[in-house]
């Protein structure tokens, strides 16, 4: 599953549910380009931004899931 790079909008707080519904730093970070997110992308909870040079561009694209895996 692709990746975006999102950021908290100024005065909103985004949880995200992989990582138990923690709040997204305000420096952002990849978050999967899924249903979820794209909902908080369309209520302005977010902005979607350019990921900083130091993220890997592989890691914009999460690994298929082998099967049989707990993931």
């Amino acid at each position: 599953m692709t990746r975006i790079y999102v950021k908290p909008a100024v005065g909103r707080a985004a949880p995200d549910p992989e990582k138990g519904y923690q709040l997204l730093p305000a420096a952002g970070g990849l978050v999967p380009d899924n249903a979820y997110w794209q909902r908080r992308l369309k209520d302005k909870d977010v902005i979607q931004s350019e990921a900083p040079e130091d993220v890997p561009a592989a890691e914009l694209v999460a690994p298929k899931a082998v099967k049989g895996s707990k993931e």
